[in-house]
C-alpha cells in the first residue's frame, strides 16, 4: 500500500496528544487567514488595525502568521473593530476540512458563501 500524506496524517490523529497539537495550529491558522483577509478588504494595513485596536503592530503580525494565542474576547475585539463578528461551526479534524455552505453577513450587505 502507498503512503500518503493523508493516510499518515488520519493515522497521526487517532494519538489524541497530536490531534490536539494539530486542531490548535488548524484554529490558529484559520483565524490568522480570516484577520489578515478581513484586514486588507478593507484596506488597512497592521499598523492601521493595532492603532485601531490598542496593540502593537508586531501583535497583529504574529496574530496573522499564527504565532499568537489570542483570547476569544481579543478574537472578537479585533473582528468588531474590522465590522465582523465571531461564528463557531464545526468540520471534520482533517487537512482538509469538508465546510458546509452558510449565510455570513457582511459589514455592508448580506452575502450567502
Amino acid at each position: 500500500m502507498t503512503r500518503t500524506f493523508e493516510s499518515d496524517l488520519k493515522q497521526e490523529l487517532q494519538d489524541p496528544e497530536f490531534a490536539k497539537m494539530f486542531g490548535a495550529a488548524q484554529a490558529k491558522s484559520s483565524f490568522a487567514i480570516t484577520l489578515s483577509k478581513a484586514r486588507a478588504k478593507l484596506g488597512l494595513t497592521q499598523k492601521g488595525l493595532a492603532t485601531k485596536v490598542g496593540v502593537s503592530q508586531a501583535y497583529i503580525a504574529k496574530l496573522e502568521g499564527g504565532e499568537a494565542n489570542p483570547t476569544l474576547e481579543r478574537i472578537g475585539s479585533l473582528l468588531a473593530i474590522l465590522g465582523l463578528s465571531l461564528t463557531t461551526g464545526t468540520t471534520t479534524l482533517s487537512p482538509y476540512p469538508e465546510t458546509l455552505p452558510r449565510e455570513t453577513v457582511s459589514p455592508k450587505t448580506a452575502t450567502k458563501v
